[in-house]
């Protein structure tokens, strides 16, 4: 495990906990993803561009709708905050002038919580509208961090290790220049804290768009084993 030097010594978990993913588990939908981070798991699916009714009617770009739906019970405050960033996020990145007069729609629904929701929903959003096809200037990647009570650094942290937490912290970066897209803060921190805890996110977002790129390469059967390769030549020959 890499570790970094801070103000209050080491980074004691600078890995992302495992991620996995299902690809169209949903049929309704033009697009959807099961992703999972650790023990988080969310469900993302995407709609259109679709005709889109004449209050949302933009005559310059589509119109993006996004929802997210708690595991039970009607979405709180949190969980509306919660969509309006991501909503955020995803109008940086996709590109509506491409279909005006139309609606784009991205539904998420929470399925477990185990830690890093924010993140988690955020990743899942980006795959389902890779999927789906929707246009995008570019994919991007969230990262959740936190700081302990002994003032360490937990990346990707689970629930057990947010219930002692002294400062959080939500990046999302673009695949292009890795620009910040999105910044998230709640509690009290250091400025070289902050500074840190970007660069330490910035770096695990480049983990998760390698997973982006392995998994939709696997989707659409770019990837080929070296059996599948020899059966191909023996083929032609």
């Amino acid at each position: 495990m890499n570790e970094i030097a801070t103000d209050k010594g080491k980074v004691p978990n600078d890995k992302l906990r495992e991620m996995r993913c299902e690809f169209n588990p949903l049929s309704r939908c033009d697009g959807s993803v099961m992703y999972s981070q650790g023990s988080t798991v969310v469900i993302a699916a995407v709609l259109g561009p679709v005709e889109v009714k004449t209050q949302s009617l933009s005559i310059d770009g589509s119109y993006l709708e996004c929802n997210y739906r708690p595991k039970a019970g009607l979405p709180q405050v949190k969980e509306r905050i919660r969509e309006s960033v991501i909503q955020d996020v995803l109008e940086l990145a996709v590109l509506g002038e491409s279909y005006p007069r139309s609606k784009m729609s991205v539904q998420i629904q929470e399925l477990e919580d185990r830690g890093s929701i924010d993140a988690c929903a955020v990743n899942a959003a980006c795959l389902a509208m890779i999927i789906g096809g929707l246009p995008m200037k570019y994919s991007f990647a969230a990262v959740q961090c936190i700081i302990n009570e002994d003032g360490e650094y937990i990346l990707d942290p689970d629930q057990r290790e947010t219930l002692h937490q002294r400062a959080s912290f939500t990046f999302a970066f673009d695949s292009l220049e890795g620009d910040l897209l999105l910044v998230q803060t709640k509690g009290s921190f250091k400025i070289a804290q902050f500074n840190d805890i970007e660069c330490l996110c910035r770096s695990a977002s480049a983990n998760i768009f390698q997973f982006y790129r392995d998994n939709i390469a696997k989707y659409h059967g770019r990837k080929s084993s070296p059996t599948s390769d020899v059966k191909e030549m023996e083929t032609e020959t």
